[in-house]
């Protein structure tokens, strides 16, 4: 079958409406022998970057523009150059920047903005159109304007002479027509039964447009058309750094040095045991290769906005990725760490030799992330500053689950399905079918829907927005990037993150770290209990208590470190600095870790001798003869081969890469200079096969400095402030009962007393005071937001009902306490404050009710309970506790149960597992049970168990589980000896008998 090249093809960021991907479409193409490819999607330009590169990539010429449906009819526009792209990217914003569409606007803008840099395909819906070409005839010369024929209307049209098949395309080949139904059916919310006159849009073949038109007119104005592109020529690549607008109105270069002069003074006058040479002459190195660079402007807009930052009293952080090396950043408080104190390397950040554009990445407290952002937005505007597009794909569970729903599958077959996709396979639904019978079965029952499925995933379904990037621009964004509309009005790039740094834009990370939001939250409490400032700058990196507290594991809560691998590797690194927790955090990583038990034996062990070399001795020093940083590879590499650091940067790269070519030809580049250098030549090789080695896995030590400075505020804090810092952790975690219930437990064992809820103190933060930690109210099921704003507003308003539980009752009862919520209150221990017995509350409840109406009506505090006060007992409340807060406040059950075993001393809590091959008893219930197929048949089970400290996975090997079986039960409280081992890291456990339940 002959195909020609076709207008009109929408790509598949037409969501749901297209099956189009671009590779698939470049595939046809050239399988065809087509030279020439259409792009021009509806409304939108998502895909025109991917596919111009992709085209170039597959020697194809592309041709970019857009599909608009006016009211006259579709209407595609090509750019001829990039006049006309600006032109075409310009409409695109202009249609997205808004919700609602207006067509009269759009049209307005459309005739404003097509010229001769644009080539017009207009497919009329209408027979009269003579006023409409007259107006094209005086907008655009008459070769730019072509009339496109379709199914539709080409038998008003097929007689002239400036025609071109032009009918919509959504789909390659007539045979993926279900496919295409099926995204109309998941798009429309219908079943694919409900669907009717779904046109069959696919590739026309050469016989095909014989139908509608002459074809040997068509490929005479296609051949016009594709004559007139530019194709070199659409986008330019140029760079479009903003000019930061400072209030002396003088060149940014000199406006940078200044401030930076300035800044360097000050900071060495506060200290004055600084070299002021090594300041003085790094600065003008680094001021030097950033004005070659051109990238002043850029320094000054993220100093700008960390200004603002300090001002509106938003936490930052040290510093992230490789910024952290320069000197000029410090001196600009965009990150907070001397470069020359930690011997940070400028040239990891930025040199000359490299050639991708390196951006500055921020952390902010996450909960004031978007005041950041619209503080840019409001200083440059939306022309000038954007968020960045991402694209949601269709995975594995969303295609079975809109596939079974459009073709009618029961909602109980679906959800099986979906379960049977886990983490290994989520990616995979071959792979997928392959582990599980369940899934493959369910394929035999409905064969249409997984042959369906599989190809719809990976198709993209909608926008979303990059997690953390930016992008800034000297010019108007539209003549280099379409955009949108996206979260609170601020532009959005409609190009993806992957093609912005080829057209000149920079990308700047602008995240929210919850950490940091926690640190600022502790600081407050600190301030509100203890009535201490605490500045982050002043605090001490040398507190013994913090490095007690990592040394001891107590690692919970703390940025990085609170992983159980993590924290058996502190322990054992004994860590006793900040380059101690950098340098575990750089190991803690597949490959490095290899490396972990040789580093902790010589770090602990002082009479270990290492040496590759004594002349980069010292550059291995701190790391013990182990290379763990980029920047001690960039180091050995200028030493030994002379290399400036800046090419070290460009090899080091390359060799992370692992490029053989370039590897190659560097390694010859180094043993020649290292030679020359002194080194004989089996010495310099030696040397560069270490370096190649640990390469591939150094760790950029700029990160992980800064980095470890927020995981050390982070210690500093729990093991200075513990109170405050528990209060911000478990505020940090409502509605995760299982951190919950950990960071509970926590506490008690630090020798604090946890208050369950209490109506007295209607908060929804916990919150310390009187050496207890406060439970909120908000944590309660069944509560709502609703219903404790308005016990709010009766605490606000008449205290006294708080004093009487008849009274809260009448005056909450016509403002939501139902008798769910009663039980609710009562269950979570938020009315021991009347110090009534909590079974005495609920068997006398319809009586409370009745008497509560009568004592709110003559509104008297005298009017009580004859009910005896007495306590309850605790294996009596637990449960209900856990039913209606998650977990457990005044015990845990096999706390209770712990205390009344003879020897319990003998039972070792889960917590206190630390180390692989201990055989022990243990106290445990049962909370899940997996059971699989040995690699004999047999039937084995993993079983998640947990004690009131801690929860582990224990393997169930099939020569004890089917003995065992029966006693294994869901909920089970038992004594069982487990065996530890390690794996990935983690500990778990093998069963190894059963010792009774309890």
């Amino acid at each position: 079958m002959e195909y020609l090249n076709l207008l009109n093809v929408q790509s598949c960021y037409n969501f749901l409406n297209s099956t189009i991907k671009i590779d698939d479409y470049f595939s046809f193409l050239k399988l065809n022998k087509l030279e020439f490819g259409f792009y021009a999607d509806k409304n939108t330009m998502y895909g025109a970057a991917e596919f111009y590169e992709k085209a170039k990539a597959n020697q194809i010429k592309p041709i970019i523009g857009l599909s608009i449906d006016l009211s006259f009819g579709n209407v595609l526009i090509y750019a001829k150059n990039n006049n006309g792209f600006q032109n075409i990217s310009f409409i695109s914003s202009y249609i997205n920047q808004n919700e609602k569409t207006d067509l009269e606007k759009i049209e307005k803008v459309f005739w404003e903005k097509i010229s001769n840099d644009i080539i017009v395909v207009c497919s009329f819906s209408i027979e009269n159109v003579d006023n409409y070409l007259e107006i094209f005839g005086k907008k655009i010369k008459e070769d730019n304007f072509y009339i496109g024929i379709t199914k539709q209307n080409h038998s008003y049209f097929s007689k002239k002479d400036n025609i071109v098949f032009s009918n919509q395309i959504n789909f390659l080949n007539e045979n993926e027509y279900p496919v295409y139904k099926t995204l109309i059916a998941i798009n429309e919310g219908k079943l694919i039964s409900e669907l009717s006159n779904v046109d069959k849009n696919f590739y026309y073949s050469k016989e095909s447009v014989s139908q509608y038109m002459k074809v040997e007119k068509h490929i005479d104005n296609i051949s016009k058309i594709t004559n007139m592109i530019d194709f070199e020529n659409i986008f330019i690549y140029e760079k479009h750094f903003l000019k930061y607008p400072n209030s002396k109105k003088m060149p940014s270069k000199e406006y940078l040095r200044i401030v930076c002069e300035e800044a360097l003074d000050n900071y060495l006058e506060a200290k004055k045991d600084l070299n002021k040479n090594i300041y003085s002459e790094r600065l003008i190195y680094e001021l030097d290769v950033i004005n070659k660079m051109g990238f002043e402007d850029y320094f000054l807009i993220v100093h700008d906005l960390i200004s603002e930052a300090i001002k509106l009293k938003i936490l930052y952080g040290p510093g992230r990725g490789s910024a952290a090396g320069s000197l000029v950043a410090f001196l600009l408080k965009i990150t907070k760490l001397d470069p020359i104190k930690w011997e940070l390397l400028f040239e990891r950040f930025l040199n000359i030799d490299r050639v991708t554009l390196p951006d500055i990445d921020l952390d902010f407290q996450d909960d004031r992330r978007e005041e950041i952002l619209e503080y840019l937005f409001n200083k440059y505007g939306k022309d000038h500053f954007a968020t960045i597009t991402t694209f949601q794909t269709i995975g594995i569970k969303n295609a079975l689950r809109d596939c079974g729903r459009i073709f009618d599958v029961p909602i109980n077959d679906i959800n099986h399905m979906t379960k049977q996709i886990n983490d290994k396979n989520v990616k995979d639904l071959q792979l997928a079918l392959t582990d599980s019978e369940i899934l493959r079965k369910y394929k035999d029952k409905y064969p249409q829907m997984f042959e369906i499925s599989e190809k719809i995933i990976g198709l993209p379904r909608q926008t979303g927005t990059h997690a953390a990037g930016v992008i800034f621009s000297d010019v108007e964004l539209y003549k280099v990037v379409p955009t949108k509309i996206g979260i609170n009005g601020i532009s959005q790039t409609q190009f993806s993150m992957n093609h912005l740094e080829e057209i000149g834009l920079i990308k700047t990370d602008i995240l929210g770290l919850r950490n940091l939001s926690i640190i600022q939250e502790v600081i407050k409490n600190i301030k509100n209990i203890e009535g201490i400032e605490i500045n982050l700058d002043d605090i001490p990196l040398n507190d013994k208590k913090t490095f007690d507290l990592l040394r001891s594991g107590d690692t919970s809560g703390i940025f990085q470190l609170e992983s159980p691998g993590m924290t058996d590797v502190l322990i054992k690194m004994k860590v006793n600095s900040i380059e101690d927790i950098a340098t575990t955090s750089a190991l803690y990583r597949p490959g490095p870790q290899d490396n972990i038990p040789l580093f902790i034996e010589r770090k602990n062990n002082s009479e270990i001798k290492y040496a590759l070399d004594k002349n980069v001795e010292d550059i291995l020093e701190s790391t013990f003869g182990i290379i763990v940083y980029q920047e001690q590879i960039m180091n050995m590499l200028q030493r030994v081969a002379c290399m400036s650091l800046s090419k070290a940067d460009v090899v080091r790269r390359a060799i992370g890469k692992k490029d053989k070519n370039l590897m190659k030809q560097f390694k010859e580049e180094f043993i020649e200079a290292a030679i020359k250098n002194g080194y004989v030549q089996n010495k310099a090789n030696e040397i560069w096969v270490y370096i190649e080695r640990f390469a591939l896995y150094g760790f950029n030590k700029s990160h992980a400095i800064a980095y470890s400075v927020i995981s050390y505020w982070m210690a500093y804090l729990k093991a200075n402030y513990k109170s405050s810092f528990y209060c911000s952790l478990l505020n940090g975690s409502i509605r995760n009962e299982t951190k919950t219930s950990q960071y509970l437990n926590e506490v008690k064992n630090a020798g604090f007393n946890v208050n369950p809820p209490t109506i007295k103190n209607p908060n929804s933060v916990y919150i310390f005071h009187n050496n207890m930690i406060n439970i909120p109210m908000n944590i309660i099921k069944f509560i709502g937001p609703e219903f404790l704003k308005n016990v709010k507003e009766l605490f606000k308003t008449n205290k006294k009902a708080f004093e009487n539980i008849l009274l809260f009752i009448g005056n909450m009862k016509e403002k939501g306490l139902s008798e769910q919520r009663y039980l609710a209150l009562v269950y979570s221990g938020a009315f021991d404050c009347f110090g009534f017995a909590r079974r005495d509350l609920i068997s006398q409840r319809e009586q409370i009710f009745n008497l509560s109406a009568t004592a709110t009506l003559l509104n008297d505090p005298n009017i009580s309970l004859d009910l005896e006060k007495r306590k309850d007992k605790p294996e009596e409340i637990v449960g209900f506790e856990k039913e209606y807060l998650g977990f457990f406040v005044s015990a845990h059950p096999l706390s209770i149960i712990r205390q009344k075993i003879i020897n319990n001393h003998k039972l070792r809590t889960i917590s206190s597992l630390r180390d692989e091959g201990v055989v022990c008893d243990v106290l445990i219930n049962i909370e899940n049970i997996i059971t699989k197929k040995d690699k004999n048949g047999n039937e084995m089970g993993f079983i998640d168990i947990a004690d009131e400290t801690d929860t582990i996975v224990v393997t169930v090997f099939s020569s004890i589980y089917e003995n065992l079986r029966s006693k294994l039960n869901l909920g089970k409280n038992l004594i069982i000896k487990i065996k530890t081992q390690k794996f990935n890291n983690k500990i778990n456990a093998v069963l190894m008998d059963f010792v009774k339940e309890i």
